[in-house]
């Protein structure tokens, strides 16, 4: 052993070197700490719902989010309360100070998401997108709004055949569980939109782009298990972590040899694309400038954030449409009414299909995705006007959401496809109540500056493939079933992913 440290001076160069290392993992923790512990003693002065952090807590607030928030809102007598999500303690505003803070510059949402989905961890790709917003941003803000016109026409060349292979010809009725389905359908959409026909057809690139969502918020929710200062190590070592880390890595592989392909075609062709329909590459070459992008991880980015809330929406509102089929022969008749007027699907013909647009706003009302909305971190002290603080550090949410509030919608709880056609008719009220259009009462697509800037694009889809299912086939629950048990997970509701449908070829009565 002697030999082993034959210079003495080696030993003090040691410790020190332990030392430093172990005081630069302890000092951050510790300063985390304390601020974690001065941020919960400035948000003290809010009642506090469900404070306890143990397993059977968790258990609770993940079946039964919404009488906790219920029970939270009651308890502040309609003030802001703090809520235990199980990931952070949340600050929820009452939907009063929507329109407050809808704009605030110092809620930011990206903080938000860059904390809940450990935006700088490896795996995590989508989410730095989210964060990094330059280009990600432009791309999506300006050009794929700038692109809608030119989206509708591929989708509705391509919908009856992605139907057609999804459910095929069927004479006689067929069961099929429907949130799978409507998945593959609305994953070969947007791929072919964002991607290529190329893309649309690559099974590999059609189970990462679905799949992936679903694994990265199971790897967040792992994560969240540990304590902070374990998460940087045990990320290594996690399955639910291994697995987005190489879901991104076939991700590369596949969108890398795309990027350099557009790359040759656009040097060659004097610095411009050479194809008349761009697509999300294009976009992201544009808006980049020459800047390094990971293109890969804006790709799943996209998919994140459309593939599953379509499904969600589309999910929804043919369940809804199952349940209340006097609704179904009325869109059939607007369809065909509106195509013929119109002779092909384009931005306009979606656009006069009022009914389809306010029975898709009711399902949205009536189904609420989500208990509370409009997720922000404080990046900054914020004084509201009466007075309310909201401290640095602090996040935010807004509810409980009113999309059930009886003063604002009367029979809150029973599904009135014509809503929101009805509103409309009132003066002044055409553009209040479409779809897309974000108000203080409805908050599924966000609201402000942090509004969801896909939705325009995510309606197109949406009403394109809604239409050619109600044209093309029947559609009913399966014998002795009348109603539909969704799922409740936390503060998030979706369509039951496990109820089957059936369904039935039919003559459209007109080729849509």
């Amino acid at each position: 052993m002697a030999g082993l440290f034959k210079d003495v001076d080696l030993l003090p160069k040691l410790f020190l070197g332990l030392g430093v290392g172990a005081l630069s993992l302890i000092v951050p923790y510790l300063l985390s700490i304390l601020s974690q512990w001065n941020l919960s003693r400035r948000l003290s002065k809010f009642p506090f719902v469900n404070k306890q952090w143990d397993a059977a807590a968790k258990a609770k607030f993940h079946v039964n989010a919404a009488d906790i928030i219920k029970e939270g809102s009651k308890l502040a007598k309609g003030e802001a309360f703090l809520l235990n999500d199980m990931s952070n303690e949340t600050l929820v505003l009452p939907p009063k100070y929507t329109d407050e803070i809808k704009n605030e510059k110092n809620l930011d949402f990206h903080n938000f998401v860059a904390k809940e989905f450990f935006s700088t961890y490896p795996g995590f790709d989508a989410f730095s997108l989210s964060v990094d917003q330059s280009i990600f941003q432009d791309a999506v803000r300006t050009q794929l709004t700038q692109a809608l016109t030119l989206t509708v026409e591929p989708m509705a060349k391509e919908a009856p055949n992605t139907l057609n292979l999804v459910y095929g010809d069927a004479p006689d009725w067929k069961t099929t569980v429907l949130t799978p389905s409507l998945l593959k359908c609305v994953g070969r959409l947007t791929a072919l939109i964002f991607l290529g026909e190329g893309f649309m057809n690559n099974p590999e690139w059609q189970h990462i782009s679905v799949m992936y969502t679903v694994d990265a918020f199971m790897a967040a929710r792992a994560l969240n298990s540990w304590p902070a200062f374990a998460r940087p190590f045990v990320h290594w070592f996690l399955p639910e972590c291994k697995k987005i880390r190489q879901e991104v890595k076939v991700a590369h592989a596949l969108i890398a040899p795309e990027v350099e392909k557009r790359r040759a075609e656009i040097a060659a062709n004097g610095g411009k694309p050479r194809r008349k329909v761009l697509d999300s590459v294009d976009w992201f070459h544009a808006s980049a400038k020459g800047r390094p992008f990971n293109y890969a991880g804006a790709e799943l980015s996209l998919a994140m954030a459309s593939i599953h809330t379509t499904t969600n929406t589309l999910g929804f509102a043919l369940f809804d449409l199952i349940e209340n089929p006097e609704y179904i022969d009325m869109l059939r008749k607007e369809i065909k009414d509106v195509y013929e007027e119109e002779g092909k699907w384009e931005k306009s013909t979606l656009f006069k299909l009022k009914l389809m647009d306010s029975v898709l706003k009711e399902s949205m009302r009536l189904q609420v995705h989500t208990f509370i909305n409009m997720p922000r971190q404080a990046i900054a002290d914020i004084k509201l006007k009466d007075g309310t603080t909201i401290p640095k550090g602090a996040f935010t949410s807004v509810g409980p959401v009113p999309m059930h509030n009886p003063d604002i919608y009367p029979e809150p709880l029973k599904f009135n496809g014509r809503r929101f056609l009805d509103l409309r008719e009132a003066p002044g009220a055409e553009n209040k109540h479409q779809f897309v259009t974000t108000t203080t009462d409805m908050t599924v697509f966000g609201h402000g500056s942090h509004a969801c800037p896909g939705r325009f694009f995510a309606s197109n889809e949406i009403k394109l493939l809604l239409a050619h299912m109600l044209m093309y086939y029947d559609w009913k629950l399966p014998d002795g079933q009348d109603k539909v048990q969704h799922t409740i997970n936390g503060s998030k509701r979706s369509p039951n992913s496990r109820q089957a449908v059936q369904f039935k070829s039919r003559q459209p009565e007109v080729p849509v």
